[in-house]
């Protein structure tokens, strides 16, 4: 068998690798973060081949909370009631399923109400010595190799959680229900003497301008808009910014006027997130899958991201969700492992 990650990588051209921030000297790595990179660099290259729906790489020093939520700090927000996942099927859409057709119209209207509800979010300042923690309910896809043939395998829906310092440097992942990770968990930190430090943290999120053609020229690094892996990769820069990243309501707005601006995006007016909840979708679409980032029909709160196929791919039709979240729960904390009713893991 050989894994499929969750979260995107930028292109394996390390010039355009980091997008949001300029890059550092490169060091070397310890062995088992060696390990997720080369499997993380896998996982972009199936990618980017012809024919691949997007990979998603498990981050180990970024990780995201919906930017168009922010939390106050040390408050705990939990998702809408009727939200949890009891009784979902989360198997992937069977064969024929319709999906709801892209459209331009309406977009750039959608996306300001979307970018005026992220604006109007609390401000969320955790000191330095606090961490991010998210719960979220997550799907992702690894390949299955038996019997000589590839096949891409859909996990059930499963919970996440996560801890993260602002400045990137100390986390901790608890994911059991993943396939290859530790059941008891993976302790992520960083030695700032040796490794790639701050990039995708709080801190460097906050630091991002808030000018949207500034913030866009900033994503697309050496791409060129128009060209379609660089408009694709773009896209998934600002979706890695939705998921388990806290921005402020200044950045957040930012990052949905300029994703309006990246050739190939589309409104979509019904979709459904992974606990059964509709809502409208500002999607891409790449050779073979759809990313989707749902929002709330009447709020335009953020309710989480799917990928589904639009093409055939490894034994999955087009309607197949490779993979979803939706954030349960986001808080300030003051320790790793520490939950937001004082508890600890």
């Amino acid at each position: 068998m050989m894994r499929i990650f969750r979260r995107p990588q930028a292109p394996l051209d390390l010039g355009d690798f980091d997008l949001l921030l300029p890059r550092q000297a490169e060091t070397a790595l310890p062995e088992a973060r060696q390990a997720l990179l080369e499997e993380a660099l896998w996982a972009e290259a199936q990618r980017t081949a012809p024919c691949a729906p997007r990979s998603r790489a498990r981050r180990t020093a970024w990780v995201a909370l919906p930017a168009a939520a922010a939390v106050m700090a040390g408050a705990v927000i939990v998702a809408p009631e009727g939200s949890g996942t009891s009784g979902t099927d989360t198997r992937p859409p069977k064969a024929g399923t319709k999906l709801e057709p892209g459209t331009t119209k309406g977009l750039s209207a959608t996306v300001d109400r979307i970018s005026l509800a992220a604006a109007r979010q609390p401000v969320l300042e955790p000191r330095q010595d606090q961490y991010i923690y998210v719960e979220s309910k997550v799907t992702g896809g690894w390949v299955d190799r038996a019997g000589g043939k590839e096949k891409l395998v859909v996990n059930p829906l499963h919970s996440r959680q996560v801890w993260h310092s602002p400045d990137g440097l100390k986390s901790f992942i608890y994911e059991p229900g993943h396939k290859f990770m530790d059941k008891e968990g993976e302790d992520l930190d960083l030695d700032p003497a040796r490794e790639v430090t701050d990039r995708g943290s709080y801190n460097s999120v906050k630091m991002l301008p808030t000018d949207p053609d500034v913030l866009l020229k900033r994503l697309y690094g050496s791409g060129r808009m128009g060209d379609a892996q660089a408009d694709w990769t773009a896209f998934g820069e600002i979706g890695q910014l939705l998921e388990e990243q806290i921005a402020t309501p200044q950045i957040s707005a930012a990052l949905f006027k300029a994703a309006a601006k990246i050739p190939g995006v589309t409104l979509v007016d019904k979709t459904v997130d992974a606990t059964g909840r509709t809502g409208v979708a500002i999607a891409h679409t790449s050779l073979n899958s759809r990313q989707e980032w749902i929002f709330d029909r009447n709020t335009y709160e953020y309710l989480g991201q799917r990928d589904v196929l639009v093409k055939p791919y490894r034994g999955l039709d087009p309607g197949a969700v490779t993979y979803e979240t939706v954030v349960i729960k986001r808080a300030v904390v003051n320790a790793k492992k520490e939950l937001p009713d004082g508890t600890t893991l």
